[in-house]
Formats: C-alpha cells, structure tokens, sequence
C-alpha cells in the first residue's frame, strides 16, 4: 500500500483542520475487506458500521476489524436488506439503515435487534406518507416506492432521508412521519440531485448535490442558507462532520470546509481504487474504499 502514499494522507488527515504537518511516512492498516461497501460510520462507543450493498448485509466491527455481528441477509422481510446504501449509528442506541432496494429506511435497537421499517416515497399498497411499521413478528414486507439512498439523524430523534427516485430530502419527525420535503428542482435553491447528507448538531443540515457538483446548506427546519463557496466537486461519496468542520469525501480526495472562515483544505488522493467514505473517531481516522477498510492512529 506503500505505493499509494496512504501514509502522506492520513498524516495529513490527523492533524487539526487547515493546520501544516511534516512529511514523515506513516502505515494505515487494512482492518477488513468487503465485496462492495457503500457507507462507514462509527458510534461513540467506537463500533465501526459498514453497509456491504452486493452481500445486503450491515457488518458491526470493533476498531481492530473484529467483527462483532453481521445484519441481514438478502430480501424483503424484516431484519432483511435489498443494497443497504447508508447508515446511521445515531448515538449508539439505535441504528439507521438506508435498505435502497425495498424502498424504506429500517431501524434497529442497541442490541442490534429489529424495531421497525419506515417506507420512503408511497407505500405498495398505501397512500403517499403513510406511517406504516412492522414489528417483525409476522415478518410482513414494509415496502416504499422510493429509493432511500442516505441518510442522517437529529438529536431530536428527527430523520433526513434522500429520495433518489424523486430528488428529493424528506425530513421526518421524532414519531416517524414526513413533516417536510427539501428540494425537488423548484426555484434556484432547489436541489437537482442529492446524493449525500452531513447534519451539524441542530445547526445545518449540508445536502451534496451530485448535478451541481456542490455543497448545499439548510437550517434544521428545511430553510436554504445558501451554497457552500467551494471548488466544484463532480465525485462527491459521502459528508460528515467533526469538530463542526464538514468533511466532504470525492473519488480522489478529501476536502474540509470551515463555516467560520468559508475556507476549504483540499488533501490530494492518489489510489488506484475510489474513496467511499471516511470516519473519525477518537485517535483513529477510518478510510473505506469499495473492498478495504483501513485505519490509522495518531495521538
């Protein structure tokens, strides 16, 4: 991996935002391999999630790459997965899946074990919005028509959910209903094409745009800010955000933006493989392509 200057990377990575580092060698770790992984996240706990989108299966790992449990297998029914896209660990409490294929967004306990699935789009069957659970007992489908395909969560227990199929960011409330819908093309605020979602405390709410190649920030409520005044990005993967500096994760680079100084750090990446996302989490900076996962410590 030495050839492909990880070490300058994630150096660069581990230091504070916008800060300068030596250049001095340093050797990330592979900590576990996939067949096609779609998103990362960690919890505070330190607990590593990756959504295996070809295998429908969410994998729990500890920092080390130790699996700790597999979620999921192939189909419709409760606990089951068709291209888990996203997730969120949330506060460590409960876990949000993105389940892409079967149209809805699936929750899940502490202990990992199935509490409900919310269709995104209409239900098959339904009427557009409808509140629809399945408690898993009689493992009945709970299906949307749309396709979910990222997501955040509030400390609010408010949920952002990306409707590829309608372009649009669907905001529900702490009981699990569509309060308010952000985008849809409609004036020049509107969002043509979300692709990713990073949520700011109970600040901002930044949203990728992947045909206008940009940054987008709305308040909590669903109100436009205004657009990030960053270089076009044309391969956004993922967003998330730490320290209140939003990490924006491309093919073949990370760029940090500050809200303070509206001023971007761009960190060149020169892999024969695309970046899929990235994680911080105590001393630990967490790298994720389409098949490995790799770590790195730093003080």
């Amino acid at each position: 991996m030495a050839v492909h200057r990880w070490g300058l990377l994630l150096l660069l990575l581990s230091v504070p935002w916008g800060g300068v580092c030596a250049q001095e060698e340093a050797t990330p770790t592979v900590i576990a391999r996939f067949q096609e992984a779609a998103a990362l996240d960690v919890d505070p706990m330190g607990r590593l999630y990756v959504a295996d989108a070809v295998r429908d299966v969410v994998q729990i790992l500890d920092r080390n790459g130790t699996l700790q449990t597999t979620l999921g297998q192939s189909g419709t029914r409760a606990g089951e997965f068709d291209d888990p896209v996203d997730l969120d660990p949330t506060n460590g409490q409960t876990l949000l899946v993105a389940d892409a294929g079967n149209g809805r967004v699936q929750r899940f306990s502490a202990e990992w074990q199935y509490l409900e699935a919310l269709p995104v789009g209409s239900t098959f069957g339904g009427k557009s919005g409808q509140r629809t659970f399945d408690d898993g007992r009689d493992g009945s489908a709970v299906q949307g028509q749309g396709r979910p395909i990222a997501l955040v969560s509030s400390d609010g227990d408010e949920t952002f959910v990306i409707d590829e199929r309608d372009g649009v960011v669907i905001k529900y409330d702490a009981q699990r209903r569509a309060d308010r819908i952000i985008g849809g093309g409609v004036g020049r605020n509107g969002l043509q094409s979300p692709a990713a979602l990073a949520l700011d405390g109970n600040r901002r709410l930044y949203v990728a745009d992947a045909e206008e190649a940009a940054v987008f920030a709305y308040d909590p409520f669903g109100t436009f800010i205004e657009r990030l005044r960053i270089p076009r990005l044309s391969d956004i993967q993922a967003l998330s955000v730490h320290r209140g500096k939003l990490l924006i994760v491309c093919e073949d680079r990370i760029v940090t933006w500050n809200p303070e100084t509206e001023s971007t750090v761009e960190h060149p990446v020169s892999l024969e493989v695309a970046l899929v996302d990235a994680a911080r989490q105590g001393g630990d900076l967490f790298v994720l392509t389409e098949r490995r996962l790799l770590r790195r410590a730093f003080p």
